[in-house]
């Protein structure tokens, strides 16, 4: 039906690259070309559909056929865990395919599933994302209305906040990125902050340098201080001396003092 008004039509089109093995998505007419899945290396085959004569006589594809009408009272949410399962086994063994009869209803919903869980996107993103790479795409509005109830029970089964996840609004995603800069800010400055304690505590904490306009009064005032301070470390009696006045004094401030013996009578 598509092929009569869309020249660039194809059986089935490229989704996603794993690895090396693709994830095609397509319509029945791709399923039932042995060739054609042959030659693009498809060893699984996902056929979401029900009428649908498809069937392999020869062994080298893994078929699975799920039932459902493209209906918008049928219930496609019940698909996704098993064949998101199936995609993700089919693709360690080589390419798969996931058709139903035109591949524009069923079989996109199971295949935007598949990106909403395994690669974090909202039902937007991979709605999108999908219908870039095959144009025709279409879930009918009780599918897209399960798609979005399964974009809540991921975020919820995951336990993570809405705004790390990839937002379908390009402006709430720019804002999560503020977010996490603006946290990683305050990581630095607890970071700065707890160095500064470890550096108080273990005496690394050196006297901030004078910088006003008479530093040089200043440091001249401090360095004629050190030269007349004491040492810190008692290390028994010491005699010091310094020139005061020109005049040379010997002083001894740690004289032992004299020990006067008492009588007893």
């Amino acid at each position: 039906m598509f092929r009569l008004f869309d020249s660039s039509y194809q059986q089935m089109n490229p989704i996603l690259e794993e690895g090396d093995n693709i994830l095609w998505l397509g319509d029945f007419t791709a399923a039932l070309d042995r060739t054609l899945l042959d030659s693009k290396g498809i060893k699984t085959v996902l056929t979401v559909a029900t009428g649908l004569d498809v069937a392999y006589g020869e062994p080298g594809i893994n078929h699975k056929v799920y039932h459902i009408l493209d209906s918008e009272t049928a219930n496609i949410g019940r698909l996704f865990q098993d064949t998101i399962t199936q995609i993700i086994e089919g693709l360690k063994r080589g390419s798969v395919l996931v058709h139903c009869a035109a591949g524009v209803s069923r079989s996109a919903s199971v295949v935007i599933a598949y990106l909403m869980k395994t690669k974090g996107l909202g039902f937007q993103e991979a709605f999108n994302f999908v219908r870039k790479k095959r144009s025709v795409i279409q879930p009918n509005y009780g599918f897209i209305k399960q798609l979005r109830n399964y974009q809540k029970e991921i975020r919820i089964g995951k336990k993570e906040p809405l705004q790390l996840k990839i937002s379908e609004n390009p402006q709430v995603a720019n804002g999560w990125q503020m977010t996490k800069t603006q946290d990683k800010k305050v990581s630095d400055l607890n970071i700065v902050g707890q160095q500064a304690v470890k550096q108080r505590q273990s005496g690394l904490l050196t006297q901030p340098k004078i910088t006003s306009s008479n530093s040089t009064r200043a440091n001249s005032t401090l360095n004629s201080k050190k030269q007349f301070e004491l040492q810190k470390t008692y290390q028994g009696p010491q005699i010091i001396t310094y020139a005061k006045n020109n005049k040379l004094v010997v002083k001894n401030n740690f004289a032992i003092p004299e020990i006067k013996q008492k009588s007893y009578k």
